[in-house]
């Protein structure tokens, strides 16, 4: 089976990866980029209004909805991908 993932920069400020694949949680992806909550929403998945969300993965979110979890990480990927930048600021005095 192919192991899927992704590797998505946290911002400018981290410089820290964040390496995505059906082993990580779905909180560790909520508390890095809380706008893919709207994602899992789109989903169906309810994420934030579920226990589990704390720790299950992806591979079991996908399992629980029916879904395919390289599908699912893909989905993710294009998903975070088209979020803004994240972009610290200067001002110049």
């Amino acid at each position: 089976m192919l192991d899927a993932s992704i590797t998505l920069l946290k911002g400018q400020e981290d410089l820290n990866d964040m390496v995505v694949n059906k082993n990580t949680r779905i909180n560790e992806i909520l508390n890095a980029y809380p706008e893919a909550m709207k994602f899992f929403n789109e989903k169906q998945m309810s994420c934030g209004s579920c226990f589990a969300v704390k720790f299950d993965t992806l591979e079991n979110g996908a399992l629980m909805h029916g879904m395919e979890v390289t599908t699912l990480i893909g989905q993710l990927e294009q998903f975070l991908q088209a979020l803004p930048t994240r972009v610290s600021s200067t001002q110049h005095k």
